[in-house]
């Protein structure tokens, strides 16, 4: 007979299954883009920051108590006080240059080989080609400068540059020169592509959200719905693609009429912003 942990226990398992298959998949876009520590302390300032504010919300005009946020949170108290601290203190994360400095390992290795005097030659206006070890301004020198985490070795960090063929590396001088001087770990069309996915992300969760609080009240929900089937073969998927994404584009150009007819002529303050979001999706059996 099961138990009331049993069940509690239960339930926790199914939000940590969905929760992980989210978290997965938004990982897997951010690997090589953003290192796991920024993306930890970011998750922890929001999650503080959301926190207070529904708290907040649930009670209007008092202050919220840092124990409260203690229980909602799973973070104790002096690291809650140094969040709090940072909100009031700081830009908003996008805009703090204190965050975004180290956003990813390479990254500063190469903002730091483009702008510091010493690895950056100011009369010709490019990075200057270094020996890999010896004396002076070394690539070994610039990465141990640019990242300060143990176990991370010059070698290493040539080696992945290389891999993306960032760098070239003469074996007769032990030199390595910066052949690629912009968008070096995202590219425009990735970081484009990366702006309008995180934001159909974002819309689509705001729409849970929604539909969530309002859970009882099928009036106030927001319209939200799939369709998909488990039987596809996967040799007659270009057939698929094709006949669903000739289906969508037509009606994705009703819906964009709609939305349009919909809207206010004139650009306002305070206006809200609404839109219908389609999308196609696959899954293979490996996830």
């Amino acid at each position: 007979m099961a138990t009331p942990s049993d069940t509690a226990l239960h339930d926790v398992a199914i939000l940590t299954r969905v929760v992980e298959k989210v978290f997965r998949k938004l990982i897997r876009m951010l690997i090589g883009k953003m290192s796991l520590k920024k993306l930890q302390e970011m998750i922890q300032i929001i999650f503080v920051e959301e926190a207070e504010a529904q708290l907040k919300q649930e009670t209007p005009g008092k202050n919220v108590a840092l124990g409260d946020i203690a229980l909602q949170t799973g973070v104790d108290t002096r690291t809650i006080k140094k969040i709090r601290t940072y909100i009031a203190l700081s830009n908003p994360i996008h805009q703090d240059d204190g965050f975004l400095d180290g956003f990813m390992p390479l990254f500063k290795v190469f903002d730091l080989w483009m702008n510091n005097e010493k690895y950056f030659d100011a009369k010709s206006g490019k990075p200057r080609a270094l020996h890999i070890d010896g004396e002076g301004a070394t690539f070994s020198e610039l990465v141990k400068a640019a990242i300060q985490s143990r176990g991370l070795t010059a070698r290493a960090v040539l080696k992945r540059l290389k891999e993306i063929d960032v760098v070239e590396v003469d074996p007769e001088t032990a030199t390595v020169r910066l052949k690629q001087e912009d968008n070096v770990f995202i590219s425009k069309n990735d970081l484009d592509l990366l702006d309008v996915g995180f934001t159909a992300i974002s819309n689509l969760a705001s729409t849970i959200e929604h539909n969530i609080q309002n859970s009882l009240d099928e009036k106030a929900k927001y319209f939200q719905r799939g369709s998909w089937n488990y039987q596809f073969d996967p040799e007659k998927m270009d057939h698929v693609r094709k006949v669903i994404h000739r289906y969508l584009r037509k009606t994705d150009s009703r819906s964009r009429e709609l939305i349009t007819s919909l809207a206010e002529a004139q650009d306002k303050k305070g206006q809200y912003t609404a839109g219908i979001s389609m999308f196609y999706f696959e899954e293979s059996p490996n996830g």
